[in-house]
């Protein structure tokens, strides 16, 4: 995630979350582009906001933002419009959300701030790729919605269930995504953690993982020739999923899991496989971008014969890693680099690996599948002789719920 920078004297540095310049005191936030966090002047006697390059345009805070603090978003006014019509009062990445928790019961409103937050970033970096990205407002057939509810008591970290509620699960479900208020709740994901022997468990990365099954529908269900060649790098997705759900849970990965797939949860179906390799792609991304903001990559063992290297290209920072030129190569070969930094940083401060992942031959393949998917050069990528996986898949079906 990139910083940006405030207009005042200090040109105060400003993260994609902030809400104020600690500086200068003015709000800032990201309008409807959801490019950039900048500064906003008020004028008092309307009680609206401006840009100072553009007075003339004007914008109100999103409600969730002036009223939650839940996001930074700023809305723009349309004061063209006949006075009868009502403004839009829910910034670019709040019209995504379809339900939001009860916030009557005042527990729930930090937890939604969190899951905000993490929304946002995952929104933020599908923007950078340019994919599609439509509410189902804009898109009532294959638009993106977000359930945030739960079914159990916040007051004990949601280890009781509620009376009458029926089960939440985290899932994807044709363009619909769910996640359960708990996973915002440190003491409740940390037990689920511990409890399905993860190493890695995020609020974020349940975003990316279920925006992973709906852009496998966008980009990949929906055309029979991109379809066709994903089941030769992921697997045969037509098998049955909860017959695979189930056998999973009952025997566990194969010895053998790591040879192929980023983690045991992959190995359950097809749908999983491509899901948790979207959100590796996401982590990946993401992070080297932050890492190329502070100027911290490190060095790079990248190959010098592949045609699109980045060097050649003398690419701008903000394309530097989300443009269609980079070569996926040399993307992963620097992840590899920044990921030994990453961790012995986290090591030096007695945590755990930030990233306790192995990218394998096949798994890089997988991940260079879903980078030329989300730039549609599926085109460049080799028909395989033999299945990528060395693991039979296992199932299908398309409701892709994940059990907490």
């Amino acid at each position: 995630m990139k910083t940006f920078n405030c207009t005042c004297q200090d040109h105060q540095i400003l993260f994609f979350e902030s809400s104020t310049c600690s500086s200068c005191n003015r709000t800032v936030g990201i309008d409807d582009e959801f490019e950039k966090v900048e500064p906003y002047d008020l004028d008092e006697k309307s009680g609206q906001y401006f840009k100072a390059e553009q007075p003339h345009i004007r914008y109100q805070k999103c409600d969730n933002n002036a009223n939650f603090q839940a996001c930074n978003g700023m809305v723009k006014l349309n004061t063209l419009a006949p006075a009868d019509d009502k403004d839009e009062v829910l910034c670019f990445a709040c019209r995504f959300n379809e339900t939001i928790p009860n916030l009557s019961i005042v527990e729930h409103i930090p937890l939604w701030r969190k899951m905000e937050r993490a929304k946002r970033r995952a929104l933020y970096t599908l923007k950078a790729f340019s994919l599609p990205l439509r509410n189902i407002s804009q898109d009532p057939d294959n638009g993106l919605s977000f359930d945030f509810i739960t079914d159990r008591d916040v007051n004990d970290h949601f280890v009781s269930k509620l009376h009458g509620s029926e089960t939440v699960f985290t899932g994807h479900d044709c363009g619909h995504i769910t996640i359960n208020l708990a996973e915002a709740n440190d003491v409740a994901r940390s037990h689920t953690k511990l409890a399905m022997g993860e190493r890695y468990r995020t609020l974020l990365g349940h975003f990316r993982h279920e925006l992973g099954h709906y852009y496998f529908d966008i980009l990949i269900a929906s055309s029979p020739e991109k379809h066709a060649l994903c089941k030769q790098y992921f697997g045969d997705d037509e098998l049955d999923y909860q017959e695979a759900l189930d056998k999973h849970y009952k025997n566990g990965s194969p010895e053998n899991w790591r040879e192929a797939f980023i983690s045991e949860y992959a190995t359950m179906h097809p749908y999983e496989d491509w899901a948790e390799t979207w959100a590796h792609y996401m982590h990946i991304m993401d992070t080297l971008e932050t890492a190329k903001n502070f100027s911290i990559t490190g060095s790079t063992s990248a190959n010098t014969d592949d045609a699109e290297e980045i060097e050649d290209l003398n690419l701008p920072q903000s394309t530097y890693f989300f443009s269609a030129q980079t070569s996926i190569t040399s993307i992963l070969d620097t992840w590899i680099d920044f990921a030994v930094i990453l961790n012995s940083l986290n090591r030096s401060m007695g945590m755990n690996d930030a990233y306790p992942f192995v990218l394998t031959e096949p798994v890089r393949t997988k991940l260079s599948f879903i980078h030329h998917a989300i730039h549609d050069r599926l085109h460049r990528m080799p028909a395989l002789v033999e299945e990528t996986n060395n693991v039979e898949p296992e199932v299908k079906t398309n409701n892709t719920k994940r059990n907490l």
